[in-house]
């Protein structure tokens, strides 16, 4: 499977790591404070932001909206700061059992590792960093740092990545576990994409041009396809 290959992207959401704690602890860190400003019990607070991820997901834009509507305290300004607050946390995390062993072991098997996410670049620079995954990778691509039309699913990180590895996309895979968002641009470059069924999009069906190639329970998994 892997002897053509020279290259192998990683998603780091659901797919390196379980994204719930981040935003669990996030909530978990300002129920307190947000209670003594609202006038609401701690638990409320607590239950309105994890009943909100519960139903929207996490990736969803209006996430604080809904929380705060569900404490009848929504306002635009609170909504502004708990976003700039939730991109500055800091979160303490830790990898999928056996993602960082797989990550070194394809490194010590020869492959160019690099890394393709989504979302504020702040944020997830501080998760890569609470990970201490950033040594494994020959190249790192936060998408933040992108214009809006270059992030995923355009295939233009994909580009980006590949050209600064020195390797063709057909001679690539990337590995992710969002078929909304992260099959798609690989695919158009003619990379090997490989579905993870970690995270909250495991069971989602799209189209097949839609998901991935291939699709494997863990990252783990890797170290017996590649």
């Amino acid at each position: 499977m892997g002897e053509h290959l020279l290259a192998v992207g990683f998603d780091l959401d659901y797919t390196l790591w379980d994204q719930s704690p981040f935003a669990g602890s996030f909530f978990d860190a300002i129920a307190g404070e947000l209670a003594g400003r609202l006038g609401c019990p701690e638990p409320q607070v607590a239950a309105a932001f994890h009943g909100a991820m519960g139903q929207l997901t996490l990736r969803h834009p209006q996430l604080f909206d809904a929380a705060l509507r569900r404490l009848g305290a929504w306002d635009a300004a609170l909504v502004a700061e708990l976003v700039d607050r939730y991109h500055r946390h800091r979160p303490s995390a830790l990898a999928y059992p056996g993602a960082e062993e797989t990550l070194w072991h394809l490194a010590g098997r020869g492959y160019l590792l690099f890394l393709v996410t989504d979302g504020f670049s702040g944020t997830q620079r501080h998760k890569v960093e609470a990970l201490g995954i950033s040594p494994c990778f020959h190249h790192m691509i936060f998408t933040g740092d992108l214009p809006p039309e270059a992030r995923k699913p355009s295939p233009i990180p994909f580009q980006l990545a590949c050209a600064h590895l020195g390797v063709a996309p057909a001679r690539s895979a990337y590995v992710a576990d969002n078929p909304l968002c992260d099959f798609a641009g690989p695919r158009q470059l003619g990379m090997l994409t490989i579905g993870v069924s970690t995270g909250p999009f495991a069971a989602l069906a799209v189209p097949a041009e839609q998901g991935p190639h291939l699709r494997i329970g863990t990252v783990q998994d890797l170290q017996g396809l590649l």
